[in-house]
């Protein structure tokens, strides 16, 4: 019993320091970057949804998947979704992203990034599509349960 209770207390503590490295990435008072993202973008399209799941690489490196999709009021959209890698700086909050790899490709559509910064607050994304002519802004934003 007091072995189990030891096996459980050290495999409880390499967790929690497993978890600790994994935050410690964001410096100390600015917010991290990766977890789910939901919003906007502009491009030829028009308004169209966004998702973004972003992970934290080493240093200042970061990956993510960016999902779209259409919005009420631009039901023509077709689904999409592609990897992106780039980089994030704390001290800045500015995010970097370019398209990498289709995970499903609609006709006729392009990979596009992403340059922005984050609030303060860490609660919102902002900034513009720099890849393509006819693109123009986009926001994100932590889904509501997340933001403390």
């Amino acid at each position: 019993m007091i072995r189990f209770a030891l096996v459980s207390i050290s495999t409880f503590a390499a967790l929690a320091g497993v978890m600790a490295l994994s935050d410690a990435r964001a410096e100390p008072g600015k917010p991290a970057i990766a977890g789910d993202w939901t919003g906007k973008y502009i491009c030829t399209q028009g308004i169209t949804a966004l998702r973004l799941n972003i992970a934290q690489g080493a240093g200042d490196a970061i990956t993510a998947t960016f999902n779209f999709g259409p919005l009420p009021e631009n039901p023509e959209v077709p689904k999409g979704a592609y990897r992106m890698a780039g980089t994030y700086d704390p001290a800045s909050r500015r995010m970097k992203l370019s398209g990498v790899k289709w995970i499903h490709a609609p006709p006729d559509y392009a990979m596009v990034g992403l340059d922005g910064r984050m609030t303060a607050s860490g609660d919102t994304i902002s900034g513009y599509v720099p890849d393509l002519f006819g693109c123009s802004d986009f926001e994100v934003r932590r889904p509501v349960e997340l933001i403390g």
